[in-house]
């Protein structure tokens, strides 16, 4: 009790000067057939399976503050440049800065295994303010290596990696019909933005259909900035921003070019499909 007392007071005074908090929570993720045992970063001390997005302004050095519920430290940190490294005792919020970063598209972590692994990551948005914003965290799971971490085991990451579920923000398809922020709405001539994230452990390629994009942001290739594609490369770790714009109307989908991460638990079609919806 003395602990939940200390969480409540911390961010109590540091929500009057304006400030956020974020929770990391242990829980019960469910895909198709499979349970599994997760972390999420949520914006309230309430389980939803969904990992919060972080939007901050551009060349302003703030901060945010942090509630690990989970009994087991965890280590935090984001994919900016020259990233500080936040311990982040069990049952206690910690206060963590966030460096000036310039406008784009970035993503905050747990990075010790087990919360890599159980996947408490999500998008930091840098700057964006009056733009149509859409964002895709995307991660795989593997169910086995996720009840090894939630044990406490260690990973041998020299076996293969072969995971059952692929996502956009935590949605398989298709629910990602159903999030607003996958599912890309616009009118007719409109300008949207796409942040991006790769939160997973391995490398993705997204084929976007109907529409080039152009590459307005990377944390990991800056001299990919002005390509126009309709194939997009994002390596695992890496942060993109891309611009869409709505020259057409109709659905076109847009999917991971590879064929597994199309399925859910194999069965096709299923994982990181969403779809643009370009409406008179």
């Amino acid at each position: 009790m003395k602990r939940i007392l200390i969480f409540i007071g911390v961010c109590s005074t540091l929500a009057m000067n304006g400030q956020d908090t974020l929770w990391i929570l242990p829980g019960t993720w469910i895909q198709g057939l499979d349970t599994m045992p997760a972390l999420r970063s949520e914006v309230q001390p309430t389980w939803t399976g969904f990992n919060a997005v972080i939007d901050r302004p551009a060349n302003t050095s703030n901060s945010i503050v942090i509630v690990n519920t989970d009994t087991i430290e965890h280590t935090w940190s984001t994919n900016a440049p020259d990233a500080a490294i936040t311990s982040l005792p069990p049952e206690m919020a910690t206060e963590v800065s966030l460096p000036s970063l310039p406008q784009g598209s970035y993503h905050y972590s747990l990075i010790d295994e087990p919360g890599k692994v159980l996947g408490a990551g999500g998008l930091l948005r840098i700057g964006w303010t009056d733009e149509t914003m859409f964002y895709w965290n995307l991660s795989e799971w593997q169910p086995s290596m996720m009840e090894l971490a939630a044990a406490g085991e260690s990973i041998d990451w020299t076996l293969p990696y072969v995971p059952r579920h692929f996502t956009i923000n935590e949605r398989a398809y298709p629910s990602t019909a159903d999030d607003p922020n996958a599912l890309v709405a616009v009118n007719l001539n409109d300008t949207c933005f796409i942040s991006i994230s790769n939160l997973g452990h391995m490398n993705h390629v997204l084929h976007f259909h109907g529409f080039h994009v152009d590459i307005m942001t990377s944390t990991d290739h800056p001299e990919r900035v002005g390509w126009n594609k309709d194939t997009v490369p994002i390596r695992k770790g890496e942060s993109m921003t891309v611009r869409l714009v709505a020259f057409q109307e109709g659905m076109y989908p847009v999917h991971n070019h590879n064929l597994i991460a199309v399925t859910n638990a194999g069965f096709y079609p299923g994982g990181m499909i969403t779809t643009i919806h370009v409406m008179p």
